[in-house]
């Protein structure tokens, strides 16, 4: 389910240390500050061993997964601010524990952890992530159980998405170039293929696909205008053994829906990258997700509007 709830406000802790003196300083501090307490597992900086660890682009926040913190099999993510003014956490029961999950004997894991996923461009949110554990000790795969907004200034978060059970569903998403848009596969089990909520509006449009394709949409790429969606069909003749067949184009304003590309087979399957205008999107023999930087990519030119294919030289 989509939900724009609950939030989770957080205060931030009062810090008394003098503040460093140079940006190296601040990181080292920053880094001394964080997951304190927590099990020795990962990646190790001096006593501690930490995961996930990203330094936000515009250098002001460092955030780290702190790994079974204080023996408690949970391993939230710390978020803090170089110079040491904010300090949040996001925990994983927060959000999934309820009276039935504790009925039915559910207990949180040390690997449920809290992973970083993107900081906006605007310096004001961190996205974060619980991946899907779907089988053995540890969360794997490229499937989501939770998608949190964290306001890096306030402190308040957001459950952007949230399975009903984060054993049983999972959902898989991308955010906008832009940052504007939020596309996703419903978190459990509803009749639309895939939705885009409005970060500005907060209004939510479903996407109902005319053809019986799978889709990944990771792969999704959306418009410079934000107007249409490029986007691969999966067909999958054996068990896991899928492979773009084909590419349509999805009109948001319309609702037109068209295949420009078909009757792809596993050797000769092609990939969106990016678009190249509004009229044009750059196409790959190389799966961007798993293989970006394979030598031997080929690349070609879609014309959304005649649909035409022209190869394109390096």
């Amino acid at each position: 389910m989509l939900t724009a709830s609950p939030a989770i406000a957080v205060t931030s802790a009062p810090i008394v240390t003098p503040f460093p003196t140079t940006p190296a300083q601040a990181t080292i501090e920053a880094f001394g500050s964080l997951c304190i307490g927590s099990k020795k597992d990962f990646y190790t900086i001096g006593s501690k061993d930490l995961h996930g660890i990203e330094i936000s682009p515009n250098g002001k926040w460092i955030a780290a997964t702190c790994y079974d913190e204080n023996g408690k099999n949970e391993s939230p993510l710390q978020v803090s601010s170089i110079n040491r003014s904010r300090d949040w956490k996001i925990y994983f029961s927060d959000y999934i524990f309820s009276v039935y999950l504790n009925k039915i004997g559910v207990t949180l894991d040390r690997h449920d952890g809290v992973i970083p996923y993107h900081w906006s461009k605007d310096g004001r949110f961190l996205y974060a992530t619980v991946g899907s554990r779907l089988d053995g000790c540890c969360w794997i795969g490229g499937r989501y159980v939770l998608l949190v907004r964290l306001n890096l200034e306030t402190g308040e978060q957001v459950a952007l998405l949230n399975t009903d059970y984060y054993s049983a569903n999972t959902f898989d998403f991308i955010i906008s170039d832009s940052d504007h848009y939020l596309l996703f596969t419903p978190p459990s089990n509803q009749p639309y293929d895939f939705a885009i909520l409005d970060f500005q509006t907060w209004e939510t449009q479903k996407i109902f696909l005319k053809f019986q394709k799978d889709i990944d949409i990771v792969y999704a790429k959306i418009s410079p205008d934000e107007g249409k969606v490029i986007l691969p069909f999966f067909k999958n003749p054996e068990f896991n053994d899928y492979y773009v067949d084909s590419i349509a184009l999805i009109d948001l304003m319309t609702g037109k829906q068209d295949v420009l590309i078909s009757n792809l087979t596993p050797e000769n399957e092609l990939f969106p990258i990016r678009w190249v205008d509004n009229s044009h999107v750059l196409l790959s023999n190389i799966n961007p997700v798993y293989n970006v930087g394979n030598q031997n990519a080929s690349y070609w030119l879609l014309d959304i509007n005649s649909g035409q294919l022209k190869e394109k030289t390096p």
